[in-house]
């Protein structure tokens, strides 16, 4: 009787090291899916007071570019690692749902505003990805000033 079984190199390469770390535009692209996730997740009490909003439209159209921007702001920041992107911890739950929602709704006020004051779909684009990117600037940097608050004002300590 003969033993089937796969050729030298297939068995090498399924017990060889798997844990390679990704560099260059592949990390860049899981930054970018991670950063999507967390503005979805945290974001989603905006994203459920969107769905009624009044001018849908318009909202709609803001809100969507405001997470793609959003998004791709959060992936880039964590990939270049020049600004450190506050990393997920439980006291800083309340403040990403806080801050998250605040953005879109931001973004996504802004841009509509602009869609029909100026009736320009362009302006409005303009103007979410602006509101989005300052976000992402500032985040780290209200995370940093939280951080030095005095340790009775810190919750969860």
């Amino acid at each position: 009787m003969s033993r089937r079984g796969t050729d030298g190199s297939t068995e090498r390469r399924k017990a060889g090291p798997r844990a390679t770390g990704k560099v260059g535009v592949e990390r860049w692209i899981e930054d970018v899916f991670y950063g999507l996730a967390e503005i979805v997740v945290y974001g989603f009490p905006a994203l459920l007071w969107l769905l009624g909003a009044p001018y849908s439209a318009e909202v709609k159209f803001a809100a969507l570019v405001a997470i793609g921007a959003l998004s791709l702001a959060v992936g880039t920041v964590r990939w270049d690692g020049s600004v450190g992107w506050p990393t997920t911890s439980y006291r800083l739950v309340p403040v990403r749902i806080a801050y998250h929602s605040l953005a879109i709704l931001a973004a996504a006020g802004g841009g509509a505003a602009v869609d029909l004051l100026a009736d320009s779909a362009l302006g409005s684009l303009v103007v979410a990805v602006g509101v989005s990117v300052a976000a992402v600037w500032l985040f780290p940097r209200l995370v940093e000033v939280l951080g030095r608050l005095p340790p009775w004002w810190q919750w969860s300590r």
